[in-house]
């Protein structure tokens, strides 16, 4: 009757197998973690911005400063102010912050 010699072979193949099958799989959760707090961060500035957008929309500029808090999805401080014949809006959320300037 003959042993098998390939028995310890097989082993360490699908050990090998595993391990880059699990690697990749670590990979790729990773990348897609990344890739989901970017989209997060990018939808975030898009909220801003359309918050800023409508805000504009519904204000006249003036003379005088006028800053107020709106709620949304989140909180958001709005101010318009007008100086040296530029209108400017500013939004700020946490530690982000958007600021527009019209030239006329």
């Amino acid at each position: 009757m003959k042993k098998s010699l390939n028995s310890g072979y097989i082993l360490a193949e699908s050990l090998m197998g595993v391990g880059v099958l699990a690697t990749c799989i670590l990979l790729f959760l990773v990348m897609q973690a990344a890739v989901l707090a970017q989209s997060a961060a990018l939808q975030e500035k898009a909220q801003m911005m359309r918050v800023l957008y409508e805000e504009v929309q519904n204000h006249s500029f003036d003379s005088s400063a006028i800053t107020y808090t709106t709620q949304r999805q989140a909180v958001y401080q709005v101010r318009f102010w007008q100086a040296a014949q530029h209108q400017q809006a500013r939004i700020q959320s946490g530690e982000q912050l958007w600021e527009i300037l019209y030239e006329e």
